[in-house]
């Protein structure tokens, strides 16, 4: 169903009363997703700077994941940078897939549902190690 749908958007011609840039944008993301790598290996990060702890993360970061590493490192201060090393889309949480929205949709998050989870255990895995 998804690459008719793709096929009938991409085929539509720019000069149709029906094209809609971003439906067509959406439609191109998608179809690389399709031909693309089912696993990806993400660079995670990790700093120490002080009592200061940085995590470094390539994603779009939801502000849950940032506030839950951020109460449960051992750091006295500690924050979240997104977008660091490089860009895989967004990092819903499982609750907010459940809810949905632009965030959870194929194209602009590309990840497992439980993705947020495993990467926030193995960064605070990453900072608690560094005391």
């Amino acid at each position: 169903i998804m690459q008719k749908y793709m096929g009938e958007v991409l085929a539509k011609p720019k000069t149709s009363p029906q094209y809609h840039q971003y439906e067509r944008n959406y439609a191109e993301r998608v179809q690389r997703l399709l031909v693309g790598p089912d696993e990806v290996t993400v660079p995670l990060q990790a700093v120490r700077v002080g009592e200061v702890g940085i995590a470094a993360i390539p994603f779009e970061v939801f502000a849950e994941t940032g506030l839950e590493i951020k109460d449960r490192t051992s750091f006295t201060h500690a924050f979240t940078i997104e977008l660091a090393n490089d860009y895989h889309g967004y990092l819903p949480t499982p609750n907010q897939h459940e809810l949905g929205g632009y965030e959870t949709w194929m194209g602009t998050s590309k990840v497992q549902l439980d993705a947020s989870e495993l990467i926030k255990h193995i960064i605070l895995d990453m900072m608690n190690n560094l005391k």
